[in-house]
């Protein structure tokens, strides 16, 4: 009976064992996959950038662990990356991941909506990039652990989802796209830092209850009321 409790027990270990080899190799393929269609097609070819199945990838260029070895951060920015994002939804597969960063590179295409499938993510960064599109509903809607979102400088259109939805958001940047429709509701006693200066927005100046001054609004010529020149037309009753 004490052998057979062995056996198992060595079995047991065994599986245990395979079966951890066998999730990281699955993680080591999702981050490789999203960096393929990231960079293009492209893979680095010195070996110290790391990104290749037979090294660890807490030693990858860009990439931050824990202490327990959990990757936390993926944060490839400044690389020349001139590929899109519409592999991302295998990167959200890594539920350890709390931060993304793509910032300065050349990505173009749209923001995919396979971010619904990143609700573990708190910071996220685009900035100064050529994406395109609009911001798609589900950032507001299924982000809620969002607490920074940077879509700065790309060539963004349309109007902004209702980010209000998202209540821990304290960093929201969108300066320099071509963003239309009105601000949304914002809760701007908790935000830390707000800028979406340099758009098409339009709609009444919003309360920004002294956190921060006109210039985070500058550039959009359709914005009325106080401190603006411009009033806002008064609205219409309709006729019954």
């Amino acid at each position: 009976m004490g052998k057979i409790l062995i056996r198992v027990f060595l079995l047991s270990l065994t599986l245990l064992f395979y079966t951890s080899v066998s999730a990281e190799d699955d993680v080591k393929q999702s981050l490789l996959d999203f960096f393929v269609e990231l960079s293009g097609g492209v893979l680095p070819a010195d070996p110290a950038f790391g990104w290749n199945q037979t090294s660890d990838p807490c030693k990858w260029t860009g990439i931050e662990c824990s202490k327990q070895g959990t990757i936390k951060r993926v944060a490839l920015e400044g690389l020349g990356l001139a590929g899109t994002l519409d592999k991302v939804g295998i990167i959200c597969s890594v539920e350890s991941i709390s931060a993304l960063s793509v910032q300065d590179n050349r990505i173009g295409g749209e923001i995919p909506d396979a971010f619904s499938d990143c609700n573990h993510l708190t910071h996220l960064y685009f900035a100064r990039n050529k994406l395109s599109g609009e911001v798609p509903d589900s950032i507001s809607s299924c982000l809620n652990n969002l607490k920074k979102l940077d879509v700065s400088n790309n060539n963004l259109s349309g109007e902004l989802p209702d980010l209000s939805k998202i209540s821990g958001l304290v960093v929201f940047l969108a300066e320099n796209n071509n963003l239309t429709g009105q601000i949304p509701q914002f809760d701007f006693a908790n935000l830390q830092k707000f800028n979406v200066s340099f758009n098409d927005l339009g709609g009444p100046f919003p309360d920004l209850h002294g956190r921060f001054d006109a210039s985070s609004l500058a550039g959009n010529p359709h914005l009325c009321g106080k401190p603006l020149p411009n009033p806002c037309a008064p609205s219409v009753v309709p006729v019954r």
